[in-house]
């Protein structure tokens, strides 16, 4: 009779070598997409705004303070005048009461027409008290964009409307 170990053993090597084979492309899969990392986000709580294309810049400038760069789209169907927005990380509803930027103090257009849109840079961040945030570069932020506006034919321009927009985003460091 003959000996038949060595099929065996052929057989056991090639059965779990194929599987340590899946496993090894599964996690090099794994690594490269990188799936459990934060995707980043910009996104307005109600229809009518926009503002992840091209997707919002979080940066840390020399003085480690976080600043974004965003681009906010106007598609609510008519045109708006932009007063105030701000950047925080304050949770749920919150809001601070101070950190609003007035939007002529970035040059923000008086009137945002409606399929048009404007881009806020250097717009620093704040917390829940309103001081301006610190981070380092490569950091998740989880955060909001808030902006006040009227519509351009509001009968009462000083009632703003504000509208929120969710941001995921990691940081980055200014050159």
């Amino acid at each position: 009779m003959m000996n038949l170990k060595g099929q065996a053993a052929m057989e056991y090597l090639m059965t779990y070598g194929w599987a340590i084979l899946a496993i090894v492309l599964v996690i090099a899969a794994l690594i490269f997409l990188n799936p459990f990392r934060a995707p980043e986000v910009c996104l307005f709580e109600q229809a009518g705004f926009t503002c992840n294309e091209p997707p919002p810049q979080l940066f840390v400038n020399s003085n480690g303070d976080l600043m974004i760069n965003v681009k906010v789209w106007n598609q609510a169907g008519q045109n708006i005048r932009v007063k105030e927005f701000m950047c925080t990380n304050a949770p749920g509803n919150e809001i601070p009461e101070t950190g609003r930027i007035s939007a002529g103090q970035y040059g923000a257009p008086s009137t945002l027409n409606s399929g048009s849109s404007m881009t806020l840079t250097n717009v620093p961040c704040v917390d829940t008290y309103g001081e301006q945030m610190s981070s380092q570069a490569n950091q998740e932020f989880r955060g909001k964009i808030v902006v006040w506006y009227s519509y351009e034919n509001d009968i009462d321009q000083t009632i703003l409307h504000q509208i929120k927009a969710s941001v995921i985003s990691r940081t980055a460091q200014s050159s």
